[in-house]
């Protein structure tokens, strides 16, 4: 489904909830309130005629059911600038558009975007200790309005905590992150994809400790969502992370062989080089061919 589709539906469902209304009420003499429970979670794309049947039922413009698109854009465009920016290490330059977020932009999930990410530069840059940056997201989190209007926002930062606790070898922390992590409710197809990276960065942390089961059962559970909802983005990862397990589990040689062979086609595939270096080195004997 369209991002387009997606927007939409989150805004149908913000503007529904802020009316008190609900999918019945919303649904009665236009649809189904199965359809639209399917709009709203971006899994149906709707029709303008219909479209203008719900903005009447919820008194809003028309327009008003696109603001999402404009917003959801502008904050994509910002996540990617200063993700560049961080990686580079050029903080200097990301402060200053963190900053123009701050004095300049309305929307309150870029705003807080902002934020997160300069909690991340403070660390980076050595102004906070880890235990501090993490006070400073668990502040973060305490924002009411953060969970409904960004959870995708609102999970990376709680991933963050669970990370940054690995990082320290605080795992029974971590622990406690992931499993409250994985009670949220999952409901649209962006969210399903953050989940996915919520299991790949949780059998993470169970390589480290050694609980390789686990890790492969949640690790086999990553690639069966992304299967299901077509998302190869950490496709590659996961199946590597999977002949991982295999292997320190003494698995079926000829299993192993098929994970780590099917990361290296994915990795050549999305051009993650990088990854492919490393499979290679690490566990090249075990990749079928080579292109």
């Amino acid at each position: 489904m369209s991002h387009l589709s997606s927007s939409i539906g989150y805004e149908i469902k913000r503007i529904r909830r802020e009316k008190n209304m609900t999918q019945a009420e919303l649904s009665e003499g236009i649809c189904s309130q199965a359809e639209i429970s399917k709009v709203e979670n971006g899994k149906n794309s709707p029709t303008i005629d219909w479209l203008q049947q719900v903005a009447k039922r919820l008194k809003v413009p028309l327009s008003m059911l696109f603001e999402d698109h404009l917003r959801s854009d502008m904050y994509t465009s910002y996540d990617q600038q200063l993700l560049r920016l961080l990686q580079g290490h050029q903080f200097e330059e990301a402060c200053i558009i963190i900053d123009d977020i701050k004095n300049k932009i309305d929307y309150d999930e870029i705003k807080f975007l902002a934020m997160y990410y300069e909690i991340i530069i403070h660390e980076k840059r050595n102004f906070r200790t880890y235990l501090e940056t993490i006070s400073e997201f668990k502040q973060l989190l305490m924002n009411t309005s953060l969970q409904f209007k960004s959870p995708t926002l609102y999970l990376r930062i709680k991933m963050a905590i669970a990370i940054s606790f690995i990082e320290h070898e605080k795992f029974d922390s971590a622990e406690k992150n992931f499993q409250e992590l994985l009670q949220f409710n999952f409901d649209t197809i962006e969210l399903k994809k953050v989940r996915i990276k919520i299991l790949y960065n949780y059998a993470k942390q169970l390589s480290e400790q050694n609980r390789n089961q686990i890790g492969l059962e949640v690790t086999e559970q990553g690639i069966q969502e992304s299967l299901q909802i077509e998302d190869g983005q950490l496709l590659g990862q996961l199946y590597y992370q999977r002949g991982y397990f295999k292997k320190k589990l003494n698995g079926n040689p000829s299993d192993i062989q098929r994970d780590f062979t099917m990361a290296y086609s994915l990795f050549r595939t999305f051009n993650l080089s990088v990854h492919e270096k490393i499979l290679l080195e690490k566990n090249g004997s075990f990749v079928l061919f080579r292109v």
